[in-house]
């Protein structure tokens, strides 16, 4: 993304920062449950279990960057960005540094840890899901934050191959940038930064610079404008809960659905996490915080800096990257929120000293209900395992 590097400044936390996050798209289960939804057997039970937790690295070489298959720490990344992950829990990673010579690289990481190479050939993406229908297809959108690439959509097939459904020069001339609705081949996106699928194969994009969500029905091939709407001004940040065009919001770093298809989003430049319900009406779930605490009500909770978000759907809770990547926090199913940076007893960093920043800049959850987060500067992925107490 153009503007990482700059918000990445902004980070404050030197601890918190190792769960990473990611956008990524997560299989809905079957029984509809959202994060705050009181339910038996919670994993917080009203504050008085405590989470913790210990970090393990499962690919990559901390510290090092590289371009190398293999397994485990034996394999290097070159800066990689978003994750997502298949009904075989195997990780997909964009390895993003690569993306700005020559097209974007997908990598994947298997369950035992082998990295190979996955895909090439598309152009500069900044996020991908998985296809929830039969778990294995993945699309990809393109942010067009490169010289040279587009803003459009690519399908990748479960052998690697990929296919470009959108984007690239305008029929009628001028660029692909922009914004317009209607056919998916005449449709134009501004920065589109995340994407996501739900249960019935409808894409969602996060529209950055456009300050919308956009709805892309395959079947019909038709783009619309879900909830949100461009802004004249695009300088100053516009706040507003509703319904449609009505709801305002700033920025759109992430997507992800719970299990009643409802849309969570990070609106780092509010410093708030939105909520979007399936008819399109859209709510603050979380909102600025004013104040430090290691645990909460979700009432008197908020966020600073919300970047990445992960919907759990086996422990039903929602994961928040705050500070551009410097914590956690995470929203248990009675509604308590957690900064979980508190609660880590031990890790495998390469590099413990006082100088050292361990970030989190893409979350999976598995279909076990573990979660990896992604450590872009470190070069890695690590292993994120949560016990209550």
């Amino acid at each position: 993304m153009a503007n990482i590097s700059m918000k990445i400044a902004t980070a404050s936390s030197l601890f918190l920062t190792v769960f990473t996050v990611a956008l990524a798209c997560t299989t809905p289960q079957t029984e509809d449950i959202t994060p705050g939804s009181t339910t038996p057997g919670s994993t917080s039970s009203g504050g008085n279990s405590k989470p913790v937790a210990t970090i393990t690295t499962v690919a990559g070489t901390d510290t090092q960057k590289g371009f190398v298959d293999g397994k485990g720490t034996a394999a290097k990344f070159n800066y990689p960005a978003q994750m997502t992950v298949d009904k075989n829990d195997n990780i997909y990673v964009i390895d993003q540094r690569i993306s700005y010579y020559g097209g974007s690289v997908i990598r994947k990481v298997d369950p035992a840890g082998n990295v190979t190479t996955f895909a090439k050939g598309l152009g500069s993406i900044t996020d991908i899901c998985v296809d929830p229908r039969d778990g294995v297809t993945l699309y990809a959108i393109e942010c067009g934050d490169a010289n040279g690439f587009y803003n459009g959509i690519f399908r990748i097939s479960s052998s690697g191959v990929v296919t470009r459904l959108s984007g690239g020069p305008d029929p009628n001339g001028g660029y692909s940038f922009g914004y317009r609705d209607g056919p998916l081949a005449q449709a134009k996106f501004s920065n589109p930064w995340s994407i996501i699928m739900d249960k019935s194969g409808i894409l969602y994009i996060g529209d950055a610079l456009n300050h919308c969500i956009r709805k892309v029905d395959l079947s019909t091939s038709m783009v619309s404008t879900f909830v949100g709407k461009p802004l004249e001004n695009t300088s100053v940040c516009k706040y507003a809960d509703g319904k449609g065009g009505a709801a305002q919001f700033c920025t759109v770093e992430d997507l992800t659905l719970d299990d009643a298809g409802n849309l969570y989003l990070p609106d780092w430049g509010n410093h708030s996490v939105r909520k979007v319900t399936p008819d399109g009406t859209m709510s603050t779930y979380l909102g600025l915080s004013t104040g430090y605490t290691p645990y909460a009500p979700r009432s008197k909770s908020g966020v600073y800096q919300p970047y990445r978000i992960q919907y759990d759907s086996v422990n039903k809770r929602l994961f928040v990257v705050v500070d551009t990547g410097g914590g956690i926090k995470v929203v248990t199913p009675d509604d308590y929120v957690f900064e979980l940076g508190q609660y880590i007893t031990s890790t495998d960093y390469a590099d413990n000293s006082a100088a050292a920043k361990h970030g989190t800049y893409s979350m999976v959850v598995t279909k076990k209900g573990d979660l990896y987060t992604l450590d872009m500067y470190n070069h890695c992925i690590r292993k994120v395992t949560i016990t209550w107490k």
